[in-house]
């Protein structure tokens, strides 16, 4: 009798305190299959005004929660609506705050709009959420608040989200085409990579690139050789890999064009 008093304790007490989620656990993935409508910031100001409420979607993994915007005027300031908002967001980036950029959709009347948002509370905040500050949601054309310019990485989020990373790969500039292969390795982005390589990359490289905890580089110092068939483009960074300090080092580009689209692409890659 007392064994089975002691069960029953046990097991009311599992579901009136259930155990809390781990703060760090992988995340399960729902692709989303749809592609969001890219729009101008200046358009989707006036679909999202101040104070609209509205659902964002990772693109990467079909989660969803729900948001609000208080300010901004060079692109959106948001804050989740409720604590459980706000644990499913911190779900996203596996449970620590961070400034990656991922690819996010936004339902409006019957269709997607195609953005991109970062993970890091700052500033102020006024919502009981348990959230400590706002995060910024990024269209087509938007910009930061301190620079006023358009920030690289919110930009190919949103053409990852509208499904037309391609199209852009294909147009590109040498110099956009290195610029979006080292988006994807500071925001541990294969999808915005693999576009513009010409070949997979052997496995020991790539197994040192995913090694990468952070990367510091500056657009523009890339420096450039052209030649006949080809382009060279050096950046010098600052690396950190895993469980290691800083690195500086000089990654070398040669890109070259494709014989059947003519669109610039990476041949191969050192550093």
């Amino acid at each position: 009798m007392i064994k089975l008093m002691i069960l029953v304790f046990m097991l009311i007490s599992f579901f009136v305190h259930p155990q809390k989620m781990k703060a760090e656990e992988n995340l399960t993935y729902f692709p989303v299959s749809d592609t969001g409508k890219v729009l101008k910031w200046k358009r989707v100001e006036t679909l999202l005004p101040k104070g609209k409420k509205f659902k964002v979607i990772d693109v990467e993994t079909g989660f969803y929660f729900y948001v609000q915007r208080r300010a901004g005027s060079h692109h959106a300031d948001v804050q989740p609506l409720t604590r459980q908002d706000t644990k499913v967001m911190k779900h996203l980036y596996n449970g620590k705050w961070s400034w990656n950029r991922r690819a996010v959709l936004i339902p409006f009347k019957g269709k997607m709009l195609a953005a991109s948002m970062n993970g890091m509370p700052h500033g102020a905040g006024a919502l009981d959420n348990g959230f400590p500050g706002h995060f910024c949601i990024h269209f087509a054309g938007s910009t930061t608040h301190k620079s006023q310019n358009v920030d690289p990485g919110h930009q190919l989020m949103v053409l990852k989200a509208g499904g037309k990373l391609d199209e852009y790969a294909l147009k590109a500039e040498p110099a956009e085409v290195v610029n979006m292969f080292l988006t994807g390795l500071k925001q541990d982005d294969d999808a915005l990579m693999q576009p513009v390589l010409r070949v997979k990359q052997e496995h020991k490289l790539w197994a040192k690139l995913h090694s990468i905890s952070t990367i510091y580089y500056k657009t523009d110092l890339f420096h450039a050789k052209k030649y006949k068939t080809k382009e060279k483009i050096s950046v010098d960074c600052l690396i950190y890999y895993e469980n290691k300090g800083a690195h500086k080092t000089t990654m070398v580009f040669t890109l070259k064009r494709n014989p059947l689209t003519n669109g610039w692409e990476i041949s191969s890659l050192t550093l």
